[in-house]
């Protein structure tokens, strides 16, 4: 069995869709070297909180493939994992201070995909998802107002130690540490009649959100029915722009299971406004993912699966890893030769990668460099008001 297959068999452990390794149906165990394979593209993938669940399940059982796992590969793992559980409450107690203070100070707020999974996720496994920034949609709570996007940007320049902007959101540091990224539009799409219409779907907060409770306190997150929506931009935004991993594709298979239980809108009402976006290709390729990898039955699938799509979906998936950051096939950017080299390289490297999508989602790979320049124009000349 390749360590390829390992990996996936124990993430299908994790998530209770398989009981057992086949490995250990044929009488055979995990050496140290796969062990530690498995450990790493855990940590590739940004999954090895949800890994070593599997894991636990594995020795619960008495698995033989145990025995070959190193004692200080299991210390190290367990190890990062509690640091991982207190970094969750540190963001979740983070993400519902700053949900607060924008409450009072006359915003609504939107907490999106990150900590809202929380929600989504079984009581054993929360704090183990691999956590980053609080991403908080926020628009004025006054429907007057003429600028909301200026008026987002101000109060949190105001506010905060702001250190980074761009179109779609601003980033800070909050004060015990965790970075916040304040999103002034929910997301976007390059091809600019999908963009039209994704922004007017998500244009009104208060249509999209729900108060739900999260160690106890309330916070605004994205409605079940528009999350399933949300979270497949989100992925595919991800997958054009740097790199999609496995971490986002848990995320949705855990939604979609809260979906099936909790949604409102059918999946027929749920699949139009989806092609309307323009993403119907993209979900037939993520249901495959979901099925094909993390055993997800057919029925609590968003469509039908398409096999073709799904197949170069997911070795993207199983090659970028989160974010991107150790796909083989991406060369180094050249920090040789000052600025001008740098963002040349940078620039040549994003064009040779959007090629590979350039016959599965055309538009989104002809419009991405028109839509970097356009948001380029809009920061540098400060055109807050568009």
């Amino acid at each position: 069995m390749t360590e390829k297959n390992l990996f996936i068999e124990l993430l299908q452990v994790s998530l209770g869709c398989k009981t057992v390794l086949d490995s250990w149906l044929m009488g055979h165990g995990c050496t140290a070297v796969e062990w530690q394979h498995l450990f790493e593209e855990a940590e590739r993938q940004a999954i090895a909180g949800i890994l070593l669940e599997g894991v636990q399940r594995l020795k619960d059982n008495g698995a033989k493939c145990m025995e070959g796992m190193p004692q200080e590969q299991m210390l190290q793992w367990i190890g990062e994992v509690m640091q991982l559980e207190q970094q969750n409450v540190k963001t979740t107690k983070a993400c519902q201070q700053l949900c607060e203070q924008l409450e009072k100070e006359g915003f609504k707020a939107c907490v999106l995909k990150g900590q809202s999974n929380y929600r989504y996720y079984p009581a054993e496994m929360k704090n183990r998802r691999n956590c980053g920034d609080v991403d908080v949609w926020v628009r004025p709570k006054n429907m007057g107002c003429k600028h909301p996007v200026k008026a987002v940007i101000e109060y949190v320049q105001s506010h905060f130690d702001m250190n980074g902007l761009c179109w779609l959101h601003t980033s800070h540091m909050d004060k015990s540490g965790v970075p916040v990224e304040v999103h002034l539009r929910a997301s976007f799409m390059s091809d600019p009649c999908k963009k039209r219409r994704f922004q007017k779907y998500f244009a009104n907060v208060d249509a999209c959100r729900e108060f739900v409770e999260l160690d106890g306190a309330k916070i605004p997150c994205m409605k079940v029915d528009e999350d399933v929506i949300y979270q497949m931009n989100h992925i595919y935004r991800h997958l054009i722009d740097e790199g999609v991993g496995l971490r986002q594709v848990v995320d949705y298979f855990w939604l979609l299971k809260a979906w099936n239980e909790q949604n409102e809108r059918s999946r027929e009402d749920t699949m139009k406004i989806v092609s309307h976006l323009g993403m119907k290709k993209f979900a037939g390729a993520l249901m495959y993912v979901l099925q094909e990898l993390l055993r997800m039955p057919s029925v609590l699938l968003l469509c039908p699966a398409s096999v073709e799509d799904g197949k170069f979906l997911m070795n993207e998936i199983l090659m970028s890893g989160n974010f991107g950051h150790n796909d083989p096939r991406m060369g180094a950017i050249s920090s040789n030769g000052g600025y001008f080299r740098s963002r040349a390289s940078q620039a040549l490297r994003r064009f040779k990668r959007n090629m590979r999508f350039i016959t599965s989602y055309p538009g989104e790979v002809i419009w991405e460099p028109i839509v970097r320049v356009e948001h380029f124009v809009w920061k540098k000349l400060r055109l807050w008001r568009f």
